[in-house]
């Protein structure tokens, strides 16, 4: 699911500024108090999700959204104005993680961005033999929007991506891509998208396992109204995992009960809670969804585990590779199908009786409630 939603929160933005270099510029039609009302609003939901960097990158579009009257004569395209952006939205974007408030980064990007302040508004003099390397910031721009991409495998959440967008929509200015009034709206709704599939992440995704989390299969089971089938799962002998080999490598096992549990054919995965997963069949007959659950069942049964968080207690072995005898996973299954009527709470129960009568019976096994 997280990465579904990563391709999605990565190419329709970028798709939509594509497009925009197409459309027409004659005029706009948006007063400028509703884009700063959406960057404003932006602003807001970043600090609520606690994304700091994404308030970093969103101040100068904020500026830039404002009147003419506010701005007091200040110009983006001011000599070397540009090019300061640029050098502060990719310090910006080459940090990452929250840290407080009153730290040496963040005193680093306010300076920066004071020093785009006082660049834009001419009130640094520059002296006249400095002028003539003030020209060429789009490869200022390029530079700065290239370097920051090594880094984005640390920037983890969903949402970190709306701080690059300001950085794109300057490379986008600068090279005149289209209407400026074009590219600050376009970082508005970029962000604000980003930082909304943030925010279902958080609420809908397990943040562990990366499955679909309980909230996010009770909304399903809502807008369900027949025939479908709910299949309970419980790891076998979880205790065990977490008492012998720490709770590092009980994680590693729900995350890889989860990605298997993810490849069963019509089904959707759910993480209900602690070592308990949840499939859900919208189609299919019982015998059809019965063996797809047997698949399930015999993939995590034959899987072999071998968790990175176990230490390697033979000193003599150091520095060789060794794999070390694998994990073995089982789990319990119980499976319901709704009857006419049935409300879904009722299907959970029956399911959930069936998995503790498979777990009486000896654990990895199904059983079919009645």
């Amino acid at each position: 699911m997280k990465q579904r939603l990563a391709v999605i929160n990565l190419l329709l933005p970028s798709l939509c500024l594509f497009i925009l270099g197409f459309a027409p510029t004659a005029s706009f039609i948006l007063p400028e108090y509703v884009v700063l009302g959406l960057l404003l609003f932006t602003l807001g939901r970043a600090f609520l999700l606690l994304q700091q960097q994404v308030i970093f990158s969103v101040l100068p579009m904020i500026m830039l959204s404002l009147p003419d009257s506010l701005l007091n004569g200040m110009d983006i395209f001011a000599p070397y104005a540009m090019h300061a952006m640029a050098l502060y939205l990719m310090a910006v974007n080459m940090q990452w993680g929250q840290k407080p408030w009153v730290h040496p980064m963040h005193l680093l990007n306010i300076v920066l961005f004071v020093i785009y302040v006082l660049l834009a508004g001419r009130y640094l003099p520059i002296p006249d033999e400095y002028l003539a390397y003030a020209a060429y910031p789009e490869w200022v721009c390029l530079v700065a929007a290239a370097l920051p991409l090594p880094l984005a495998f640390y920037w983890r959440r969903m949402g970190r991506l709306a701080a690059y967008w300001p950085l794109l929509a300057l490379l986008a200015a600068v090279n005149e891509w289209t209407d400026i009034d074009y590219i600050i709206l376009w970082v508005s709704l970029a962000a604000l998208f980003s930082l909304t599939l943030d925010s279902y992440v958080m609420s809908f995704v397990d943040e562990l396992t990366g499955v679909l989390g309980r909230r996010a299969m009770g909304f399903k089971l809502k807008t369900l109204t027949r025939n479908y089938c709910l299949a309970m799962l419980d790891v076998d002998h979880f205790k065990k995992f977490n008492d012998k080999h720490g709770h590092q490598v009980g994680d590693d096992v729900l995350k890889v009960v989860a990605k298997l549990m993810d490849k069963t054919a019509g089904a959707i995965a759910y993480r209900y809670g602690g070592e308990e997963f949840v499939l859900i069949f919208t189609k299919g007959s019982v015998k059809e969804n019965l063996e797809r659950v047997e698949e399930c069942r015999k993939r995590i049964e034959e899987y072999e585990l071998y968790p990175k968080s176990i230490k390697r207690t033979n000193k003599d072995k150091r520095g060789k590779v060794t794999k070390g005898k694998p994990l073995h996973v089982t789990a319990s299954f119980g499976l319901a199908q709704q009857q006419s009527g049935e409300h879904f709470d009722s299907v959970i129960e029956r399911a959930d009786k069936a998995l503790y009568k498979a777990k009486d019976k000896g654990r990895n096994r199904i059983e079919m409630a009645k």
